[in-house]
């Protein structure tokens, strides 16, 4: 049986998270391997990616760090944290956290040491989460409105992190 669109979109969830994490060397292969199946599945998702990569061949690591630090560590409005775009510190933050936890635990899926409200641990789980009525309901109702929050944040054509947000906001909307 062949995936229909939206179940291969799924298939890139892990490549966003890798590149929406604190950078390593990996990010250079990942996003090359994210814009070619990209390329193939929705062309406009790919073209949203173009700014990412003409940062990845104009900049080494050390600088992709310092702008990754200076986009989601210290502007609020791009924290990488699901739960502080839907809750901010509010009690019902902790109470989101616990309940993914316990998601994660269920399927046998760790946050490792990161929060398990991290945008990028959140699409691991959901790249390696069956399909379950839960899964359209995290997309829909925390991960969607997060990004809308986070894109928001950004001034127009100013980070690269930007274009990738969009793109994986798109990427999302498939699923939907």
């Amino acid at each position: 049986m062949e995936k229909s669109l939206g179940q291969k979109m799924e298939d890139l969830y892990p490549f966003f998270a890798e590149i929406l994490e604190y950078p390593t060397r990996s990010v250079y292969e990942v996003f090359d391997d994210l814009i070619c199946l990209l390329w193939h599945l929705d062309r406009e998702s790919a073209g949203m990616l173009g700014n990412f990569d003409s940062l990845l061949a104009e900049v080494p690591l050390t600088g992709l760090e310092e702008i990754y630090t200076g986009t989601f560590d210290l502007q609020p409005a791009c924290y990488p944290y699901v739960g502080h775009h839907l809750f901010g510190q509010e009690a019902r933050r902790g109470d989101f956290m616990a309940g993914l936890k316990k998601r994660y635990l269920a399927l046998g899926f760790s946050a490792g040491r990161e929060l398990p409200d991290n945008l990028a641990v959140i699409l691991r789980f959901l790249g390696r989460c069956p399909e379950i009525e839960e899964k359209d309901e995290l997309i829909r109702e925390c991960l969607v409105p997060a990004l809308d929050r986070m894109i928001s944040g950004f001034q127009e054509g100013s980070n690269p992190y930007r274009g990738v947000l969009r793109a994986l906001r798109r990427v999302l909307d498939f699923r939907l």
